[in-house]
């Protein structure tokens, strides 16, 4: 009976760990220092209600310090995931607690969840760390945790893995110390732990009722510098005129000078209205589109492309785009989805049903009168819809009005310096935004419109003769693109813009050296193009990433939290986007609009738009892009950002051209896929060592891919659909040496069996073939049941191939607690070749 209550308390204890670590992850080895803040004193004047609370009864303070550290994690770290060890003075070993993260509760409330489930895990803290590591995988249990938390007790910074702690002293008065690892987390985040944390406990009375998601750590001196000191972007721009009052004045000005320049083909100002003009009085005479009506474009860029974009907006109708090497189904889907009025195209017949073709080069014009059609349209009507793709589903219509083109063309203008000498490129697909971007910044300020065909642009040598003969001073690219031309190739250029992908840092500055003006923008198709703008200079020499700068003129940018509130300084938010340029609407998609367009709660009776980027405010007002919640992917459990991969690849050599990180499955677990273009053949080996210089472990690629380019989208974007799959020989392998003995052939068998690769050599690196912690504790297991030996991982890392290893083993040397011994193994018996699984 008392054995069976032992195994039945045994299994409960199991089961509780299992449960409960079930996804963690393994030990992060720290391999930068820690660094210790000055410690704040909190005298004991100003503890009376934490003091009063404590002394009741109610609540422990071990409690109270704890519910407050972990709220504050979770308000300054996007990534924490509730785990904190925790260390107290009564406690012979750590606990590893679990916290609430759904904060939708009073802190009241709160404390309560954090005592229960202090109470439950002291309940099973029965175990040691080595029957937890038995029963889990896990070798250690402090290290499960990046977070802890120490209440006079010892120092947690000597626990591994620990990456953030605060140290609490309590006497008359309350100490508080925290410290970091350099690397890992921001100084200014250890800043503002301490100081919130102690703000906190002095305000714990009226803090009690408070609801922790309406609960801003902020300070009001803050509060006002983020949202009305980095967002004063109000500023002139003619609100009543729209995009054809500008480009119908522009003519005014210069009706001689060159608008289009297309392959033979040049039209000046005068030129390209009148034959604007022309096209919609014939659309208009022969097809009564009326003043919002949808008119589709279905053209290729060109002179005529222009032609068509003016004739729609001078009618008052809406322009949509459609690429012409769009896929037949996608194109039925646009046309059905905006309910398109017609089509305007180069060629008598369309393979889409029941929609009106006109086929431009078929028309007349010399029989059709010039002047300007002067229908009224007001800044506030639709001018254009642009489709993008959504994360799932069908692609979604975004619809702009004149008045937000109009405030975004204006300060390009202003931001780039763009004047009638210019000759601009327009460079994006037909169907991308960007391609209203460079056609109104050329045609609002007078200056000369360069249209390359899609096949130049494909052939990089033929777009470099296409900049020479064009004399070509503004592009905007995207930096995917940006990266396949040399400094020499861009010789002429003025002005550089990329967009679309965080630009490339080192060559953003070779650009800048070489005497060109970098800018980088940033903005959804959902507001106008363009919602803020870089310049880059030789003072960032020593930025990993490039900023996306600070609001254009009438933009608003906020950085906030899930429950939208504003973050510090330094730390990660979802960005949002209010003001002049937001879109009116998704195309016929009123609850998709309302769910993305939301109320806008710092200026009433606006909207934001939620962009689902992250990124965090600098101390200069700038704003560092941080990627997509989509790029942020979990591996092992780890939350990654690729981008940060990508931008320390690209840091590797100047013969790195491109770079681009994806997940992909391999023997049914994720896995880091590095790909990459290079000028010379690169050691794959040298590069994965360079990598684990500057990034954790578990931030290491599996698999190198060289390619000779990567491929591109037709917006020039980097197409990580279409990356090739990996293969056997894109790990790093040296070359082959087979086993020559029993132990190696078993140590082999040990592991392909682990890392599910065939043929392994006995000089092979462990990690170099994929290996990683969860899999180091796996073929552990292994070596130690086949040759009842007790190796530590210590001894694994240190003795990263075959070879040593089977040294190892057959000294006869077995690390027991620090203690060597000697035993004897049947290799010949041991049949014991399981795979253990987590």
């Amino acid at each position: 009976m008392e054995r069976n209550i032992e195994l039945n308390s045994d299994n409960l204890t199991s089961r509780y760990w299992r449960k409960k670590i079930i996804n963690r992850t393994q030990t992060l080895e720290t391999k930068d220092k820690h660094v210790s803040l000055e410690s704040i004193t909190i005298k004991g004047e100003e503890l009376h209600y934490f003091t009063k609370l404590t002394n009741s009864n109610l609540v422990a303070q071990y409690t109270v310090i704890s519910a407050i550290y972990s709220f504050l994690l979770k308000k300054l770290l996007s990534e924490f995931d509730g785990f904190v060890v925790s260390h107290y003075k009564e406690q012979e070993k750590p606990l590893l607690l679990a916290f609430p993260t759904t904060l939708d509760i009073t802190f009241k409330e709160y404390l309560q969840k954090v005592k229960e489930e202090i109470l439950e895990t002291l309940k099973y803290s029965d175990y040691n760390n080595e029957q937890i590591a038995e029963k889990t995988g896990f070798n250690d249990l402090s290290a499960l945790s990046h977070y802890a938390i120490s209440i006079n007790s010892g120092n947690v910074l000597a626990c591994n893995g620990v990456l953030l702690a605060v140290e609490i002293r309590e006497n008359q008065d309350l100490d508080i110390q925290v410290s970091y690892a350099e690397g890992f987390v921001n100084k200014a985040i250890a800043e503002y732990l301490a100081s919130y944390f102690e703000g906190f406990i002095v305000d714990l009375e009226p803090n009690l009722g408070t609801n922790l998601t309406t609960y801003s750590v902020l300070l009001e001196n803050e509060k006002q510098q983020l949202l009305v000191d980095f967002n004063a972007t109000d500023a002139f721009y003619p609100k009543e005129k729209t995009i054809v009052d500008l480009f119908e004045e522009q003519v005014e000005r210069t009706p001689n000078a060159v608008a289009v320049a297309f392959k033979d083909t040049t039209l000046t100002y005068q030129e390209l209205n009148e034959k604007s003009n022309q096209l919609a009085r014939y659309i208009n005479d022969n097809h009564k589109v009326n003043k919002g009506d949808i008119v589709g474009a279905f053209l290729p860029k060109s002179d005529n492309g222009v032609i068509t974009l003016l004739a729609i907006m001078k009618l008052g109708a809406v322009y949509l785009p459609i690429d012409t090497n769009y896929p037949q189904e996608r194109i039925d889907y646009l046309v059905q989805d905006s309910a398109l009025k017609l089509v305007i195209s180069d060629r008598d017949t369309l393979a889409i049903a029941q929609i009106k073709n006109i086929n431009i080069n078929s028309i007349n014009f010399d029989a059709i009168f010039s002047d300007n059609m002067n229908v009224a349209i007001t800044t506030d009507d639709l001018a254009y819809v642009i489709y993008t793709s959504g994360s799932t589903g069908n692609p979604k219509g975004v619809a702009i009005a004149h008045g937000s083109n109009v405030n975004m063309s204006l300060d390009q203008i202003k931001t780039f310096e763009v004047t009638a000498n210019d000759k601009v490129v327009w460079f994006a697909s037909v169907a991308f935004d960007a391609s209203i971007s460079e056609i109104m910044m050329s045609l609002y300020s007078g200056a000369s419109l360069c249209i390359p065909t899609e096949e130049v642009i494909k052939d990089k040598d033929q777009f470099v003769s296409f900049l020479k003969e064009t004399s070509a001073t503004v592009v905007t690219f995207p930096p995917s693109y940006l990266g396949l031309l040399s400094e020499e190739e861009l010789a002429g250029l003025r002005c550089i813009i990329t967009a679309g992908e965080p630009a490339n840092a080192s060559k953003a500055l070779a650009v800048v050296e070489a005497g060109i003006d970098y800018y980088n923008a940033y903005g959804p198709t959902e507001c106008a193009v363009c919602v803020s703008i870089y310049k880059v200079t030789q003072q960032d020499q020593n930025k990993a990433i490039i900023p996306i700068g600070t609001p254009i003129a009438n933009t608003k940018i906020y950085i906030l939290d899930e429950a939208l509130q504003p973050v510090p300084i330094g730390v990660t938010g979802k960005l949002y986007v209010a003001g002049t340029g937001l879109a009116k609407a998704y195309l016929h998609k009123p609850e998709l609009t309302a769910e993305k367009f939301i109320t806008n709660p710092f200026q009433k009776g606006e909207k934001m738009y939620d962009t689902g980027d992250l990124g965090c405010w600098l101390a200069d007002g700038n704003i560092e892009f941080l990627g997509r919640k989509d790029y942020q992917v979990k591996v092992r459990g780890y939350r990654i950002e690729l981008g940060e991969i990508e931008n320390t690849l690209l840091q590797y050599s100047q013969n790195v051209k491109q770079a681009v990180v994806e997940v992909k499955e391999n023997n049914k677990e994720k896995v880091l896929v590095a790909y990459f273009v290079s000028k010379t053949n690169l050691e794959k080996a040298e590069l994965r060592s360079f990598l684990q210089k500057q990034l954790p472990d578990y931030m290491i690629p599996a698999f190198y891919v060289a390619l000779k380019e990567l491929p591109l989208t037709p917006n020039g974007k980097i197409d990580r659909k279409a990356l090739p799959e990996i293969a056997s020989h894109d790990i790093i392998r040296r070359e082959y040496v087979a086993p020559v003995n029993t132990t190696e052939e078993c140590l082999v068998a040990i592991w392909q069996e682990v890392l599910g690769i065939e043929k392994i050599g006995t000089t092979d690196n462990f990690f170099e073939l994929g290996g990683h912690s969860l899999k180091v504790t796996k073929m552990l297991y292994q070596i130690n049941r086949t040759f009842e030996v007790e190796l530590q991982i210590k001894n694994v890392l240190a003795l990263q191939n075959i070879i040593e290893l089977a040294k190892m083993i057959e000294n006869e040397i077995v690390f027991v607690k620090g203690i060597t011994t000697n035993r004897t193994i049947d290799l010949a018996t041991n049949k014991n070749l399981e795979v253990w699984e987590i």
